[in-house]
């Protein structure tokens, strides 16, 4: 299990959760141990049935261990075909794309994403949604870590046509903006959200 924890968690997974991996790990060890206390309760329930067959205490045992550990081999599994089979390339494309932001003490920005790259950031984050036609996104995302302050800024184009509101947002120490311009026959909108 812990070869498949290492595969499915890519760059672009250790990106945005770095404690994916000790996190995972802990959960292993907790099923492991879930296992282990079915073993021992098999092990008495064999004693108690006076069950000597050791073709059925194995069979019994490997069925006990495959059932509590069933749900993190499919997850992993699914993880791993979605992760590195599936969409390698893509994920690595984004990877390539994300730098460390400078600002606050964590943070990672990107630029020139597709929408699709763009949903597959904000999947893993809680980055607001985008319409579909927007294109040429960059974000920048800082936050401190143990404080609550954070820095969030959103840009994008739409096409010429579509509505865009405007926000000027704020409440105690919580801001929110959006703004838009044209900028060669598109809409240049401009989103940011912080709390200082």
């Amino acid at each position: 299990m812990t070869t498949l924890l290492a595969i499915w968690t890519d760059k672009l997974e250790l990106t945005f959760n770095e404690l994916v991996r000790p996190f995972e790990f802990l959960k292993i060890l907790g099923f492991t141990i879930l296992s282990l206390i079915g073993m021992r309760i098999l092990v008495f329930y064999f004693q108690k049935k006076n069950i000597k067959a050791t073709r059925t205490k194995l069979k019994l045992a490997m069925l006990l261990t495959l059932l509590i550990s069933s749900y993190l081999y499919v997850d992993y599994s699914i993880k791993l075909v979605e992760n590195v089979i599936v969409n390698r390339q893509f994920r690595n494309k984004i990877a390539c794309k994300i730098k460390p932001s400078n600002g606050l003490a964590n943070g990672t920005t990107a630029e020139n994403l597709t929408i699709k790259e763009y949903q597959q950031i904000a999947s893993m984050n809680w980055f607001p949604k985008l319409p579909i036609e927007a294109t040429n996104i960059m974000y920048d995302y800082q936050y401190d870590g143990f404080l609550p302050d954070y820095f969030f800024s959103l840009t994008y184009d739409l096409p010429q046509e579509m509505k865009v509101d405007t926000i000027n947002y704020t409440s105690g120490d919580f801001t929110r903006y959006q703004t838009f311009k044209l900028i060669d026959n598109k809409k240049r909108v401009t989103y940011n959200e912080g709390e200082h």
